[in-house]
């Protein structure tokens, strides 16, 4: 049985947890494509996919170690290092990582050092849109009723990851921050029931998800 994500968004700031992963935690989702395929795009190595070494075993010395698994028609990459690799390169080697025509992306980058946090999505129309975490997706031109967009857009608005009328945005962030994780903790879950992605804490912070390395065009 897998767990919701919110765990994940009410420990961003925490430190990672050995022999697995716990704080800064970012997350990329691939609808549709095979683990392997992924991990592939983000610049792992086939023999390191292969030997499915699990993460607490793993020699993490150079580059970034990931840990990945599948749930449903969902492959995912989680990384610990704050931010995720693939985000370095986004805007100058689109093509690596860029979502085809009909391929859903999801991604929740902790973005620990500098923050905001954000979420990046494709919806798979071919088109890529990055929103600071609290943004309204409703706000975008192609969020029309019955979308992609829309409907994860208006899912984040139900769970509260959006200012509701008649708060400011102080007040809201204050309502937030007595439920446990805040926004980050609101936007994971609200994610995670909108897409059906669930990944078990115990796998992650114990390290026991296979993991690869991923190389980012500046290692």
């Amino acid at each position: 049985m897998t767990e919701g994500l919110k765990w994940i968004g009410q420990h961003a700031f925490d430190s990672s947890a050995a022999p697995g992963m716990l704080g800064g935690i970012s997350m990329t989702a691939m609808r549709g494509v095979p683990v392997r395929e992924l991990l592939l795009r983000l610049g792992a190595d086939e023999e390191e996919i292969s030997s499915g070494m699990p993460y607490r075993s793993f020699h993490q010395a150079r580059d970034a170690p990931c840990m990945y698994g599948a749930c449903g028609e969902w492959a995912y990459v989680l990384e610990d290092r704050g931010s995720c690799t693939w985000c370095e390169w986004f805007f100058e080697d689109e093509e690596k990582t860029r979502p085809a025509l009909g391929e859903e992306l999801i991604c929740l980058n902790a973005n620990v050092a500098v923050n905001p946090s954000y979420l990046v999505y494709a919806p798979g129309d071919g088109n890529v849109y990055l929103n600071d975490f609290g943004d309204d997706l409703m706000d975008r031109p192609h969020a029309v009723p019955g979308s992609k967009l829309a409907t994860l857009g208006e899912g984040l608005k139900v769970a509260g990851a959006t200012c509701p009328a008649g708060y400011t945005v102080p007040q809201w962030h204050g309502l937030l921050d007595g439920q446990e994780g805040g926004l980050r903790g609101v936007v994971w879950q609200a994610v995670s029931d909108i897409l059906g992605i669930r990944i078990r804490q115990k796998d992650v912070e114990q390290g026991l998800l296979p993991a690869a390395r991923l190389t980012g065009p500046y290692t």
